[in-house]
């Protein structure tokens, strides 16, 4: 059996080695392909990011200028619900807080709006209950705001209510956290609802020096759960912000995939603030894109003992740009037996019976 083994590698060796060589080299070549795809793997899903030039700038603000004009009105039906843990080593645990509504907006931020919250579930500190539960409408028309509170109560009883408001502003009208459970805070138009300033703002006065010394944004390109994006980022050293980032993703009609928001603890190191992923998105009409499940983090870890809180956001519907749309939706209706408090007017009275001066109900 020796003889025969050495008589093979001998035929190997000689008869065989061109094929050999072939192989071999072959081989080699795929192990080299795969470990320089192991290597480069890792540091292409953390590229830094690469500026962009002030040229760049001013062409992202038209693109991102003609996409938030294409929104002429949207509805959003959609819940939300809130977890919490002690640590990141914990589970998150799913808390009874919880909302759903309908939504319409007209397409620009400050614009005409209303939301009709058909269940909300909150904390109740020192009440008849742990958890209150409510149903109400607000809306703007672009002159007024109304609201009517529907149902109050605690969970699993509510007693009708029959109240309501008009108010020369929608500021007046508490709006609380309704651009979290609408979802318009995970989007591009309605993102900085509650500022001076819009994603077209920021990308508009990005590349002017006077803007950037009041405002220190940056623009670059970076991967975002490995999808190409432009990220935008500013620092603020006078306060307690060490940094805020957006990711929006130009593919999607510049959609709102993530955002992180870090400061400084009273200990001096970094801690999250609040983050937001994005985790689905829906073309809902031409270069419109929607999100439809969202997972926003907000932490208070190193300034309290307060939890974690993950906000779980999902819309079950969404219809942008209806041609059908019609806008007196905006103008909230107060039926028939409701208690009106007009601030407008100064007047109190019930729908259905004559309205009365002041303070009289």
């Amino acid at each position: 059996m020796r003889g025969n083994r050495l008589s093979g590698e001998k035929y190997l060796g000689v008869v065989m080695k061109p094929f050999y060589l072939c192989v071999k080299t072959s081989i080699l070549k795929i192990v080299v392909f795969f470990i320089i795809l192991n290597i480069t793997v890792p540091v292409y899903a953390t590229e830094t990011s690469s500026a962009l030039s002030p040229q760049e700038i001013k062409e992202l603000a038209k693109q991102i200028k003609a996409v938030e004009n294409k929104l002429h009105n949207i509805k959003i039906q959609s819940e939300g619900y809130i977890e919490r843990r002690t640590s990141t080593a914990e589970p998150w645990i799913k808390t009874p807080i919880y909302v759903s509504s309908t939504a319409w907006f007209d397409g620009r931020p400050k614009g005409k709006s209303r939301i009709d919250v058909h269940k909300q579930v909150l904390e109740w500190k020192d009440g008849a209950a742990p958890y209150s539960e409510s149903s109400f409408s607000l809306g703007f028309d672009g002159q007024f705001g109304r609201s009517a509170i529907h149902s109050t109560g605690y969970s699993g009883k509510t007693f009708s209510h029959k109240k309501g408001k008009l108010t020369k502003s929608q500021k007046d009208l508490g709006w609380s956290w309704s651009d979290q459970y609408t979802g318009i805070q995970f989007t591009l138009n309605y993102h900085f609802s509650g500022r001076q300033h819009t994603f077209y703002d920021i990308f508009k006065h990005g590349s002017e020096a006077n803007y950037i010394d009041k405002f220190p944004f940056k623009f670059s390109h970076e991967k975002f759960e490995g999808i190409k994006c432009i990220k935008v980022s500013t620092k603020n050293p006078k306060s307690k912000t060490k940094q805020e980032s957006w990711w929006l993703d130009p593919s999607r009609g510049f959609a709102l995939l993530g955002y992180k928001w870090t400061g400084i603890d009273k200990d001096g190191n970094e801690q999250l603030v609040r983050s937001i992923n994005v985790t689905k998105l829906k073309k809902v009409a031409r270069g419109i894109w929607w999100p439809m499940e969202v997972s926003m983090i907000s932490s208070s870890q190193g300034w309290s003992d307060k939890p974690w809180e993950r906000f779980i956001w999902r819309a079950s519907n969404v219809v942008a740009n209806d041609p059908k749309f019609n806008e007196t939706v905006f103008t909230v209706p107060f039926p028939e037996g409701y208690l009106i408090d007009d601030k407008v007017a100064g007047k109190k009275y019930r729908v259905g019976e004559k309205p009365k001066e002041g303070k009289d109900k």
